[in-house]
């Protein structure tokens, strides 16, 4: 059931946004201009808040009216006057499209030659039951595996991973779905355990490269999640999306499956069990202990006992936090934490977490509902999630009573609650932009205390610490220590693994979700905990496994081991249409031009009356020093100067190949650097040539200049993914299509 508010926390909320008469005219005059207007809001504007309401509101109440779509039931209804309210409404039921279904795929879908399936020598006996991992083995993130009984596979998980700081503009990296579309008629299904990004992140890539029937099944609250990623994409499909419930058997593909309920830092998380005639095998799924849980779903270990008795054939299991000793806090003494520090100050207060916690609202609101503050929302995710949990009829705060965005600074200081976005510095998330002073609806005062509900992901340290330095630089309160108790992971510590594992009693043990090291101490910890057959894998391998049960040596290979070796390659995506391979985007070439620079030279050529070439030569830079213009005179003198001698019928590809060492060279003398140098020549008076055909020039190897000259596209990768994403393998790629095609160009 959704839990409310108190009746006294309701009637402040009403008095807080009781304008006059005037203010509500223009408000609504506002709203409805909003509603009219055909241009784009600038982004800096996505941050919404839900409006408190009374009433229940109408579908389409919650949108901010440009165009059709304000719905929360999905129908959206035209948004005008004061109908435009807390989301944005693109489209239908407040869903911005992203795509018509195929625009993001991009190029993600078209290397499917040459990558075979995992197969075992026929002179060795098939192993019943397979493993294949594509991602979320040796790294966090990118959670997508097969498993299967003989040939037929279902599919596990279709998460993305969040990019380096080395994949400059890159937004998500997915996994090889060019595999999964070449072998689709083996994908029988495909389940997800839970809700989080890096589970379902990449289903929009995944969903086309699988059969149009294949189903998909998730729980209730995580298929508000899919449904709505779905539609942003223009993918759903009501009879291919599936719910199952907690403990109810059903029929995937070649599997009897079984979720079992755990908890975790998101609502609806779960672990399968895949039965067959072959064996059992248990997947945990991301989870931990909680011992008291906020929304009283226990973790099931009645359930995990039972599965365990009945004899599991392989368990695979969540190592995030295998070397964290003990057990984890429950989200309980999360709320106490909150608690605490909310009845201690008397001023605002701006907590800020990962919008997919659903859990550590409960805190939020009981700490609200204690001190007699309304809630504001400052975040859309935040709004995503929770209409989310609203549908699935497990919110904990009523989504119509929040305080809206515009009025936040109209309340009262002391009866307020913020909660933001923010908690990993993300440039345009809220909480940053407010700690530079850019937030149109939050500026920080002095007498506001931040707490900071959330960790620091690995890798964004500095960023989290530079938002955390202005923050404090303005003035409030910051409360983000141990001490605090203002977190809790979602991932089981050491203790609470090696349970587990002597609940289940498993024959065989394979570690997942984690980096290599990770995976290795917690092969470690099964042997420790009696389990005699334990390995590790990467992404791309195979494992075959047979039941110990059966008292039978599996060929000469025994009942566990390595069948064979996927070729993968990682996606990639840009945030928008660019979908595909680190050679298709470029990635190698953004990080060279960053650390580098580039130059530019428009190189015009003409007859100096002797029938050689007489230069002019306009260069410029980006992403480099050039010493107050000195360095651009060096090179734009030792570009005119590289074709003095050169006969005026030169072609003009040797032109631009001659000025482009030339300024390399001149470059390199200059400041010791290697920037990427793009000539482009023509001759005096022309105007254009027609657009040249790229796939029709064959170019091989590299200039006598040492600079790279790119192959022709190749279907077909040459290695197996590492566990980042540098696929070195052949493939379309970086300066090729900088180049003109025709005769005389040549």
């Amino acid at each position: 059931a959704t839990h409310g508010m108190s009746h006294g926390t309701m009637t402040h909320a009403r008095a807080l946004r009781a304008p006059s008469v005037a203010r509500g005219a223009r408000i609504a005059r506002a709203a409805t201009m909003r509603a009219t207007m055909t241009e784009v809001p600038m982004r800096s504007r996505r941050a919404q808040v839900m409006v408190c309401a009374a009433e229940p509101p109408r579908d389409g109440a919650y949108g901010r009216g440009r165009g059709r779509g304000q719905g929360t039931s999905g129908r959206g209804a035209r948004g005008s006057g004061r109908g435009g309210r807390g989301g944005r409404g693109r489209g239908r039921g407040g869903v911005r499209k992203q795509s018509d279904g195929k625009q993001h795929l991009g190029q993600t879908l078209e290397y499917q030659a040459d990558k075979a399936f995992p197969a075992v020598d026929e002179l060795v006996d098939d192993p019943p039951l397979k493993i294949l991992p594509l991602g979320g083995l040796g790294e966090i993130g990118m959670n997508c595996m097969l498993i299967g009984t003989g040939e037929r596979y279902i599919l596990l998980d279709a998460g993305l991973m969040f990019p380096d700081h080395e994949d400059l503009g890159i937004q998500k990296v997915l996994p090889d779905v060019s595999f999964l579309a070449r072998w689709k008629d083996k994908i029988e299904a495909v389940l997800i355990t839970h809700g989080h990004e890096d589970h379902i992140g990449a289903l929009p890539w995944v969903i086309p490269a699988l059969d149009p029937s294949t189903p998909v099944y998730a729980g209730l609250f995580t298929m508000q999640l899919i449904r709505r990623r779905m539609m942003e994409f223009s993918l759903w499909n009501d009879e291919r999306f599936k719910v199952f419930n907690m403990n109810e058997r059903f029929q995937a593909g070649p599997f009897d499956m079984e979720a079992v309920r755990v908890t975790h830092s998101i609502p609806d998380c779960c672990g399968l069990i895949f039965r067959c005639d072959a064996g059992t095998i248990v997947h945990t799924g991301d989870w931990k202990i909680d011992e008291n849980p906020v929304d009283g779903q226990l973790f099931d270990r009645t359930s995990w006992e039972r599965v365990g008795n009945e004899g599991v054939t392989l368990m695979m299991s969540d190592s995030t936090n295998v070397l964290s000793p003990g057990r984890t806090i429950s989200e309980s003494e999360v709320s106490k934490g909150i608690m605490k520090r909310v009845l201690g100050h008397r001023g605002r207060i701006i907590t800020t977490q990962f919008a997919s916690n659903i859990h550590r609202l409960y805190g939020v609101r009981d700490a609200a509902e204690a001190t007699g503050r309304s809630i504001a929302f400052l975040g859309l995710s935040l709004t995503t999630y929770l209409e989310a949990a609203k549908k699935a009829g497990i919110a904990p705060i009523d989504i119509d009573k929040l305080v809206p965005a515009e009025e936040i600074d109209n309340c009262d200081p002391s009866k307020l609650l913020i909660v933001t976005t923010g908690s990993q510095g993300e440039d345009r998330a809220q909480l940053a932009r407010a700690a530079y002073g850019a937030s149109p609806l939050l500026t920080l005062r002095p007498e506001d205390l931040v707490l900071y509900s959330a960790k620091m992901i690995p890798g964004n340290e500095k960023r989290v610490m530079r938002m955390m330095n202005e923050i404090a630089k303005k003035g409030p309160e910051i409360a983000m220590g141990r001490e605090d108790v203002l977190h809790s992971s979602g991932h089981g510590y050491k203790e609470e693994l090696d349970e587990v594992i002597k609940l289940l009693k498993p024959e065989h043990f394979l570690p997942v979700h984690g980096e290599y090291a990770f995976l290795k101490a917690h092969e470690q910890l099964a042997r420790q905990s009696g389990v005699a057959h334990t390995t590790v894998i990467g992404n791309g391998q195979m494992l075959g496994v047979t039941p110990l049960r059966t008292k039978k040596s599996h060929g000469t290979m025994g009942n566990f081991h390595m069948i064979g070796k996927a070729r993968l390659q990682t996606m990639f995506n840009d945030g928008n249409m660019g979908s595909g391979t680190s050679e298709d985007m470029a990635i190698e070439e953004r990080m060279r031009i960053a650390v580098e620079g580039i130059i530019v030279c428009d190189y015009e050529i003409a007859n100096d009356g002797n029938g050689l070439i007489l230069a002019k030569a306009r260069v410029t830079s980006r992403g480099m020093w050039t010493d107050d213009g000195r360095m651009l005179e060096s090179v734009r003198s030792g570009a005119v100067l590289a074709t003095e001698a050169m006969p005026i019928d030169t072609k003009l590809s040797a032109v631009e190949r001659a000025v482009s060492r030339a300024i390399r060279f001149a470059v390199k003398n200059y400041c010791n650097k290697r920037p990427d140098v793009i000539v482009v020549a023509h001759r005096a008076g022309e105007r254009s040539r027609p657009v040249p055909n790229v796939d029709e020039i064959d170019i091989d190897g590299d200039d006598d200049d040492g600079q790279r000259r790119y192959p022709k596209r190749s279907m077909t990768p040459t290695d197996v993914r590492p566990l980042r994403g540098d696929y070195k393998g052949s493939g379309p790629s970086g300066d090729s299509r900088h180049l003109r095609r025709d005769s005389e160009y040549q």
